[in-house]
């Protein structure tokens, strides 16, 4: 990489694990979210938070920044017949 190219974070985060939740109202839409691990002494379950990252910090997805995402909304977007595609 050059001073010109910015990194992108691959690979798990630290101290916590991406899992999915279904959508409400798609629920074919996996919503990501990130469980965080607590503190072992603080005796309380993991915190879960919406997670934006992305496939990037998934461990379970290959991914590449030259070819870039799958289109996992296509089929979801264009069913909705209010979208026009273009060149």
């Amino acid at each position: 990489m050059n001073a010109l190219t910015p990194a992108v974070s691959t690979g798990p985060l630290p101290a916590s694990r991406k899992i999915h939740k279904p959508g409400v109202l798609y629920p074919q839409i996996r919503v990501p979210m990130r469980e965080i691990s607590v503190h072992p002494t603080a005796g309380e379950p993991p915190v879960t938070v919406y997670d934006p990252s992305g496939p990037y910090t998934d461990p379970t997805v290959e991914t590449s920044i030259e070819k870039g995402l799958a289109r996992l909304r296509h089929e979801w977007v264009t069913a909705r017949c209010d979208v026009e595609a273009y060149d």
